[in-house]
């Protein structure tokens, strides 16, 4: 495979595909419209059929509550509108890894590599990591089950995997987007760095302008340059353009996904504080009971970080040029450099990279205090309702 952002997506993209979330690709740029389609249909008519049995089989007590379903409901909506949103989105998708390969190849031209196999070894450690927490929550929770039911574990361990497998493979989901905004902040970094670069060469030219008496070399050297600075400045300009429209490719999964982990959240929460408060509220290993709310506690926890986490980065990367395009303009002597300077400073100051929950709220460090704010009145609620009923 040519190394590009497709070697760092690939293990993701093949779960994908295996799963019935994307259009299958084969080769490379050869989408499979028709087959992934009929594949998607056949898989999903499958799974619902076997989520059916085991939600009636295993999931009918005292502790799956109504509220437990209406979780998996919603986890398992999230996982259909990400196939909508997937399939609708698929050519724009497409077009934007293309945007980033000519990127990769412009600073490749100009000097700058990136090393591919450590992201390629990060995201297969990204997979590993994701395949043990999902065998080690699935055994916990089944060893719970048998001892609190007597159900045979390997069963119980089957059944846990069939009902959370939603959840699980929006996990993939959101690993394809931290990972993408991740590349995308890693090519803003580059950019900026090559900025950085101009700005300290451009400080030691005029210095050396005093001393040196070759005309000619000064302005093939000061020609060299300005080009330089014309092509990052456009470079600069297609990554906001891209982060732009992965914002539209990915907004609407991203704000289902922030509401369905606040039930999870809350449910967690419930039940943590039952654990706690509540007398005999699980019958046998309340402290095995114990710990696996809390991982589950800490994946939806890490889910929500994640998201916000790389919005934020992408933002203050994208945002931070100005500050080194700004120096760049007392540095160069060039008109028309001075001019393309200007513009995208203007642009950056007018419109700054930043993104939004289908224009509902923005993607960034307040968003998540809010989040947590509320969050945490949930919790104040369920404390007094508890305290209420202990009264009355």
């Amino acid at each position: 495979m040519t190394k590009s952002i497709r070697t760092v997506l690939a293990p993701f993209l093949i779960i994908s595909y295996v799963s019935g979330l994307r259009i299958i690709e084969f080769p490379v740029g050869h989408p499979r419209i028709w087959f992934s389609l009929l594949y998607m249909l056949l898989f999903w008519s499958i799974y619902f059929l076997f989520l059916k049995f085991i939600i009636t089989s295993y999931f009918n007590n005292k502790h799956y509550t109504i509220e437990y379903h209406i979780c998996i409901g919603l986890d398992i909506l999230v996982t259909l509108l990400s196939i909508v949103f997937g399939v609708y989105h698929d050519k724009k998708f497409r077009y934007c890894l293309k945007k980033l390969d000519i990127i990769d190849n412009t600073l490749l031209n100009i000097g700058t590599t990136t090393d591919y196999y450590k992201l390629h070894k990060k995201t297969i450690y990204l997979i590993l990591g994701w395949l043990l927490m999902i065998i080690s929550m699935s055994y916990g929770t089944a060893y719970w089950i048998k001892n609190e039911y007597n159900h045979n574990t390997l069963t119980a361990m089957y059944a846990l995997i069939v009902r959370n497998y939603c959840s699980y493979i929006n996990m993939v989901n959101d690993m394809i987007i931290a990972s993408i905004f991740g590349y995308v902040g890693l090519k803003f970094d580059q950019v900026n760095q090559h900025l950085l670069n101009l700005t300290r060469d451009n400080k030691r030219r005029i210095k050396r302008v005093w001393e040196n008496s070759t005309h000619q070399h000064r302005f093939s050297q000061a020609s060299s340059n300005e080009w330089i600075i014309w092509i990052i400045i456009h470079l600069h300009s297609e990554l906001r353009k891209i982060s732009r429209e992965i914002d539209t490719i990915f907004g609407a999964q991203m704000t289902v996904k922030v509401g369905c982990n606040f039930f999870w959240l809350a449910l967690d929460l419930r039940e943590l504080l039952a654990v706690i408060l509540i007398n005999n509220y699980v019958i046998a290993n309340k402290i095995l009971f114990t710990i696996m709310i809390l991982i589950w506690l800490l994946q939806n926890v890490l889910k929500l970080f994640f998201i916000i986490y790389a919005c934020e980065t992408v933002s203050t990367k994208a945002n931070a040029t100005g500050n080194l395009i700004n120096k760049m303009s007392y540095s160069t002597c060039d008109v028309e450099a001075r001019e393309n300077i200007s513009q995208l400073l203007l642009q950056i100051t007018q419109s700054p990279v930043k993104f939004y929950g289908i224009g509902l709220f923005q993607y960034d460090y307040k968003f998540l205090y809010g989040f947590s704010s509320s969050i945490t009145t949930i919790v104040v609620l369920l404390i007094q309702s508890y305290i209420n009923k202990q009264t009355f």
